[in-house]
């Protein structure tokens, strides 16, 4: 194998990680969210239905990372800008870390709150692709056309004065490093996959045309 056909054969088998929360199977759009991957053209090599577990959670967030922690308390308190409103009297306290630590918490409970479908999804650039079709990680800031922005306004705003997570729908894989570390939080070690060709990927992907 050429070093040329080696770069193609590893970005169309790039993976990615994705999970329908729990919101977003109860509102009955897991086929609907299907759809918008598959249109894309991107395969979905491993699929499965579970109720998430605290401990999985746990794992798939870094909890013990301090500087994430702050990072949750930052936008939490960054959401109150320009409104007037007194962080002590919505958070009972203005530490960022304190307020990070209750929206970690918070996750736990919104992700163990129901089932989820996990995925995982391959083809070209496949979580950079993926991540543009979920969209922005707040609903309210998400591009038209994306997942969350067709099926959420929701605001971190609100969720916070709600003292709950913000119901985005789905969880994407940021990262491509971040990958394998998520899949064997909720496939495991060694996940069963499944290799199989899409009618349109010579056309679309390939040398369909060359004589």
């Amino acid at each position: 194998m050429s070093k040329a056909q080696e770069v193609i054969t590893q970005f169309k088998k790039e993976r990615t990680f994705v999970m329908v929360k729990p919101d977003g199977v109860m509102r009955g759009l897991v086929g609907t969210i299907i759809t918008k991957f598959e249109n894309r053209g991107l395969k979905i090599v491993a699929m499965k239905m579970l109720q998430p577990t605290e401990a999985q959670v746990r794992a798939h967030y870094p909890m013990q990372d301090d500087a994430w922690i702050a990072r949750l308390g930052e936008k939490s308190l960054g959401s109150l800008d320009g409104l007037g409103l007194d962080a002590k009297e919505v958070f009972w306290t203005d530490d960022k870390m304190v307020i990070g630590k209750s929206v970690a918490e918070s996750l736990v409970g919104y992700l163990t709150s129901g089932p989820a479908v996990a995925m995982i999804i391959e083809w070209l650039q496949a979580t950079t692709m993926v991540r543009k079709i979920v969209g922005h990680t707040l609903p309210n800031k998400a591009d038209i056309g994306s997942i969350r922005a067709d099926f959420s306004v929701d605001t971190p705003l609100i969720a916070n004065l709600e003292s709950r997570s913000i119901h985005n729908l789905i969880h994407a894989s940021e990262l491509p490093e971040e990958v394998n570390a998520e899949i064997a939080v909720w496939f495991g070690g060694n996940p069963e996959t499944f290799i199989y060709d899409r009618s349109e990927d010579a056309i679309a992907y390939g040398n369909y045309y060359a004589k």
